[in-house]
């Protein structure tokens, strides 16, 4: 496949995730005022913690088995069918095994929870699970616009039942966990449709001991990534709710809604990139493809992270209730903590593309141990803002590993000295913001010096849409 291609692939994928994601994510983060006006910052922190938990159990009791599904059944060779199967029946142990476990910790009440929530942990449990593996596979066999239309369903299920069950029943923190878990359900169901087999047929295929061996070899380093990735986004929810209260946590939670329109362009880009990065990878970088997609990349996450840093206390005015306001004093340290999370994930498909998971074990589980310790010293003085900052550090530390891991595995050409300027400046922007009036002024300037030193990249865009449109003229 030539430059132009790739590039015209690339850009496919991304256009049916953003028609898929934007509106859906746009539409949940306009639903932040309904949250936090019906809901408690306690019952918030209560849910998040339900809902977090559940992530980092999946790593571990599905042996992150929907990673190995995407990389083996996007490879020609090999029976999709059979890659699927296997990961459906992995699914079914560890959903087995886990429910077992988390009745047994229900009937000793390990955790100071009512029964309804340990319920409520188990279906998040099962139905993202397995919602990951079917969407994976569907990405595999490059059927994304059914990605798409999943998600779309997932996310107009979520948003009417909670329309529902918290403003006309409000029934409150139970309300908010029926809707994910619908949600998700949904989602599953249509994925089921468009892969178009039976379940008998799929836990009837037969998967061969060779490709289950090189599967669970390839997904097991994915566990220690995966519980270190789910340690340096999570652990310190753990933290603040243990030194400073649930309530506290409530509030760190709901500081996440403003980062999460920086997530929507990540999420976008990273699905699509995923599939190109495996599909194309090049060693060499021989028409300089994963050199040119990185900086794009890395431009277009640096103008998002200094214009949300700028307008994050107004956005808080509007968005958070007034028990939450608060919480703009951790939101634009994660828009930060997101943009080195973000091209760590950029990165991270190159090792992905070479069947290489040690490596991300490596990155996360080094930035998992700095990222524990950070919470331990700063959320007792600082409380959730220390533990925004623990978490940037920690997504930092794992993006300077993965580069220069990477950079021994591809030859690709970066403006590595601009970058490290440019995030000196928005650290620089993030001490203004602090500081008494905001300092907008001054937090202006900033903008604009980031603007200018990506100033020959935004030209280049523009150029390429002015001809693009005079050929069309």
């Amino acid at each position: 496949m030539n430059k132009k291609d790739k590039y015209n692939y690339l850009a496919k994928n991304t256009m049916i995730f953003t028609i898929s994601s934007f509106g859906s994510k746009i539409l949940t983060f306009l639903l932040v005022p309904l949250y936090t006006s019906v809901l408690s910052t306690a019952d918030y922190g209560t849910a998040d913690l339900i809902t977090t938990t559940s992530n980092l159990l999946i790593y571990v009791f599905t042996l992150n088995i929907a990673d190995s599904v995407l990389r083996f059944a996007i490879d020609k060779k090999s029976n999709q069918e059979d890659i699927l199967a296997y990961g459906c029946k992995i699914f079914l142990v560890g959903s087995l095994l886990f429910a077992v476990i988390v009745s047994g910790a229900s009937a000793f009440h390990l955790v100071n929870w009512d029964d309804s929530c340990y319920i409520f942990l188990v279906l998040t449990f099962m139905s993202t699970a397995l919602n990951q593996i079917l969407g994976n596979y569907l990405r595999a066999i490059d059927n994304i616009s059914a990605v798409a239309v999943a998600g779309v369903l997932s996310t107009a299920v979520t948003i009417a039942s909670n329309i529902v069950l918290l403003l006309v029943m409000r029934i409150g923190v139970y309300g908010y966990m029926i809707s994910i878990i619908l949600g998700s359900l949904i989602s599953c169901v249509y994925s089921f449709i468009k892969i178009n087999r039976s379940v008998r047929v799929i836990f009837n295929a037969k998967c061969s001991p060779t490709v289950k061996k090189k599967m669970v070899q390839y997904s097991v380093p994915l566990i220690f990534n995966g519980v270190a990735w789910w340690i340096n986004n999570s652990i310190d929810k753990y933290f603040v709710t243990a030194i400073k209260g649930v309530a506290e946590n409530g509030v760190y939670s709901v500081s996440y809604k403003i980062p999460t329109m920086l997530t929507v362009f990540q999420s976008i880009f990273s699905q699509a990139w995923n599939l190109s990065a495996i599909r194309e990878f090049d060693k060499n970088d021989t028409d300089g493809f994963f050199s040119s997609a990185y900086d794009m990349y890395q431009t277009v996450l640096v103008t998002l992270c200094t214009g949300l840093i700028i307008i994050n206390i107004p956005l808080a005015k509007f968005l958070f209730a007034k028990d939450f306001f608060v919480a703009w004093r951790c939101s634009s340290i994660l828009v930060l903590s997101l943009v080195f999370n973000a091209l760590s994930g950029f990165i991270g498909s190159i090792f992905s593309a070479v069947k290489n998971s040690k490596i991300f074990a490596v990155s996360t589980v080094s930035a998992a141990c700095v990222n524990m310790v950070l919470n331990a010293v700063l959320i007792p003085q600082y409380g959730a803002e220390g533990a925004a900052v623990a978490t940037t550090i920690s997504f930092f530390i794992i993006w300077l590993i993965r580069l220069v891991c990477a950079r021994r595995i591809i030859k690709w050409k970066i403006s590595l000295k601009r970058d490290i300027l440019t995030y000196l400046l928005l650290v620089v922007q993030l001490v203004l913001e602090k500081m008494p009036g905001h300092m907008y002024i001054a937090q202006a300037g900033i903008v604009i010096c980031i603007l200018l030193l990506y100033r020959k990249k935004y030209e280049s865009v523009i150029g390429i849409v002015i001809n693009k449109l005079r050929r069309k003229g």
